[in-house]
């Protein structure tokens, strides 16, 4: 079977003279032998050799030493990668055991081609080694032969090590291979009178592995524990019901929903987030009866989805009302422009006149008499100027536009936005993973202590602004929605969560939902459903037109000397519910396991009284009259969407508070891929069949796998749960530390 380039490969094993000095054997050559006849027919032409003098080999245990070799024929030894390492020398028709020239090195004679996905036998002896490659010459199986008898077991461990190896022992001997060869890649096949005895009797060996009688046992599985699956699933969640939203909200969702194809919650959530931002700091609720704690209905938000699952779509159908809104302040901002240029021009034309007339009233004063007919006085001077002033006064006040929401904007820009708009504005973000991210920046610290205080919405701000002085913002009331995909939230909590950025910016988004995908269907023409639309529209209307009559007139208290916007607190009915709920929520939040989740349970106390009083004034204003205190029915809904939440906050937390089987599923899932397809296992960068290091692992950079952390996370899970062993691989001769080398269980086969 040796081939010219194999010969020519031959150059660095010590064979490079020998397999110059000797021709190729003849017939004539082999003197009859049968058994080299038959070697001779089963190798590719000219691979036996005419050893016409000794031989001295350059390597192994007889280097230097000339070999009774005359007169013998050779044959070429190739290792598991098919290198020419030493040379068996045959005697004709000599029944002693043929000499090896060199035995420091496994290898063994390979009777018949490699095709792709061949069987490897080995045998102890060529008598049954020609046999075999008789039988198995239209088949894809080599035969190997070892050199000697007693090189058979280093011989098929050798070969083992880079693909599974037949061995066809007698059954007598069966639980002796076991014992030799356990948890090598060796498969035993042990027929009821030996393989050989069917084979000569004329059975295929197909038919000898189907006999009910035959033992075919793999040792490498027989040496691997049964893996246990590792099931990491995203935690279930809750979705919202009729009864968590007043009918327009929840009708304008629900067509909007339907005819994208997402999750109720990807359009609800915005929705409820918008509205809760133009109500800003124009009223607020104190949950308790005594206390004057207070909470403003601003909210931040995120839908959470791949980025095929439409999170940009729903987001834009929940802000259409809102843009209404802007849309209806720009065209109001535009007319108040014309009318501020029409009055100056007025005060522009009556400018002159005035100056003149103010003037002339001041000569007549400093220069009348006692007897003055209608004399000029002081104060007539005076209202003159305070007149001619004011109207100069009204030219500088160019109006403002009213700002319901913004989008990409620095620090400064959103203060002065925030000055002139006293109730607060909602920050949009279609992807907040980069306004995330730009918060982490360390120069941007500053901005994201100006985000974390604007969250309570009831405090005020000063903004220095360079070259330009300060800003007051009475009202810091900021409101934020976007959406996120899960691979970023990932990377971005992971991140954040194990250093200093734990400051509580993710647990403000208490309104996060990461909902199941809604499973793909034909798309459908629905149409827009117009009455839940203009109900909708006209709900924001009335909202931002909320001032503090209207409000008291609802019921809530009206401000006072201590506390400057008008408030509503729980009904009668409704107070006793919300302390029993806030009691058990800071309970909840002590029995916790993660300080994540604490931290974002306990800031439900403030999310659920803000929906409630959102949820009020919807029914205040749907139904047009007084309804005094924050109902039992808001509150309820309001408890419901907290109950909603959180197993939504528990699945996006998961990959932190289950992070280690977050990581060993991730890893999983790619061995099983590898399992799946074919495996060249000569490969050596072939995982499957030669194993692989924690440093090659880390290079893939699959997701969730790309620091050290992370790899030996998931490489320690899959041990625990036998997808995986390592060993300890001594470095070669070169030098070197011993490799820590990671082995995947091959009865991982059964879970695909």
């Amino acid at each position: 079977m040796t081939t010219t380039q194999q010969k020519t490969h031959a150059t660095n094993t010590g064979l490079t003279t020998v397999l110059g000095d000797h021709s190729p054997a003849t017939e004539q050559t082999l003197q009859g032998d049968k058994l080299l006849t038959d070697i001779y027919h089963l190798l590719e032409p000219n691979s036996l050799l005419d050893i016409q003098h000794e031989i001295a080999p350059t390597i192994g245990e007889h280097a230097g030493v000339r070999q009774q070799t005359t007169g013998t024929v050779g044959a070429i030894l190739h290792n598991r990668v098919i290198e020419a390492i030493s040379i068996v020398c045959f005697t004709p028709n000599d029944s002693g055991l043929p000499f090896v020239t060199d035995t420091s090195q496994s290898c063994a004679l390979l009777l018949g081609t490699p095709q792709s996905d061949y069987e490897l036998v080995i045998v102890d002896n060529y008598k049954d080694g020609v046999t075999l490659a008789k039988h198995f010459a239209h088949e894809k199986i080599i035969v190997a032969v070892s050199p000697t008898p007693y090189l058979f077991l280093d011989t098929v461990k050798h070969f083992a090590h880079d693909t599974q190896v037949t061995i066809l022992p007698s059954i007598e001997h069966k639980d002796k291979v076991k014992k030799q060869f356990a948890g090598c890649n060796v498969k035993v096949v042990i027929a009821p009178l030996g393989v050989m005895t069917h084979l000569e009797c004329g059975k295929s060996y197909t038919e000898i592995l189907s006999f009910d009688d035959t033992q075919i046992i793999d040792l490498q599985l027989a040496d691997w524990a049964t893996p246990k699956a590792i099931n990491h699933t995203l935690p279930p969640v809750t979705s919202i019901t009729k009864n968590m939203l007043p009918e327009p909200l929840y009708n304008y969702s629900m067509n909007s929903a339907e005819r994208l194809n997402v999750p109720l919650e990807f359009v609800a959530v915005p929705l409820l987030v918008a509205l809760g931002s133009v109500i800003g700091t124009k009223v607020a609720i104190m949950p308790k009866r005594l206390d004057d704690w207070d909470i403003v209905p601003n909210l931040w938000g995120a839908i959470i989805g791949q980025p095929s699952s439409k999170k940009s779509p729903s987001i834009a159908a929940a802000m259409k009302p809102i843009d209404n809104l802007a849309s209806q302040a720009r065209a109001a901002h535009e007319l108040a422009k014309q009318e501020h240029e029409t009055q100056k021009l007025i005060n522009d034309s009556k400018a002159k006149a005035d100056d003149d007339a103010l003037k002339k009233m001041a000569k007549q004063l400093a220069t009348q008499t006692d007897d003055t007919d209608d004399p000029i006085t002081s104060e007539d001077l005076h209202k003159k100027a305070a007149a001619i002033a004011e109207s100069k006064a009204q030219d500088n006040n160019v109006p403002i536009p009213r700002r319901h929401m913004v989008g990409n904007i620095t620090m400064e820009k959103l203060g002065e936005i925030e000055n002139q708009n006293n109730n607060g504005v909602l920050q949009f973000r279609d992807e907040l993973s980069g306004f995330l991210a730009s918060l982490d920046k360390d120069s941007e610290q500053e901005q994201r202590a100006f985000y974390l205080s604007g969250f309570n919405g009831t405090g005020s701000e000063m903004v220095d602004r360079i070259g330009r002085g300060s800003l007051f913002i009475e009202n810091h009331c900021l409101s934020v929605m976007g959406g996120l995909q899960p691979d970023k939230l990932e990377m971005y909590l992971e991140k954040t969560m194990k250093g200093l950025g734990n400051d509580g910016l993710m647990q403000r988004f208490q309104m996060m939902v990461y909902p199941d995908p809604i499973a793909r269907v034909k798309r459908n023409d629905i149409a827009v459903d117009k009455d839940s639309r203009n109900a909708v529209y006209a709900l924001f209307e009335a909202m931002d037109n909320l001032y503090t009559d209207s409000l008291v007139s609802y019921g809530a208290h009206e401000p006072n000397e201590y506390y400057k916007r008008p408030y509503f607190r729980f009904d009668s009915n409704a107070y006793p519910v919300f302390m029993d709920w806030d009691d058990n929520l800071q309970n909840k939040a002590d029995e916790a396991e993660h300080d994540v989740i604490t931290q974002h349970l306990l800031k439900y106390g403030r999310l659920v009284p803000a929906l409630a009083l959102i949820f009020h004034l919807v029914d205040c204003v749907e139904i047009g009259r007084r309804l005094g205190g924050v109902s039992l029915d808001a509150l309820q809904a309001a408890i419901a969407w907290g109950d909603m939440l959180e197993t939504h906050m528990l699945r996006v937390y998961s990959c932190i508070t289950d992070n280690s089987h977050l990581k060993a599923s991730l890893l999983s899932k790619k061995i099983l891929e590898m399992l799946k397809k074919p495996s060249d296992k000569t490969d050596k960068t072939n995982w499957v069949s030669h194993g692989f290091t924690a440093r090659s692992l880390k290079r893939k950079s699959w997701k969730g796998l790309t620091d050290d952390e992370a790899v030996q996370t998931a490489l320690d899970v899959l041990i625990e749960y036998d997808w995986l062993n390592y060993k300890q691989v001594e470095s070669t001769g070169q030098g070197g530390r011993p490799t820590e080398r990671y082995f995947i269980n091959p009865n991982l086969k059964a879970f695909i």
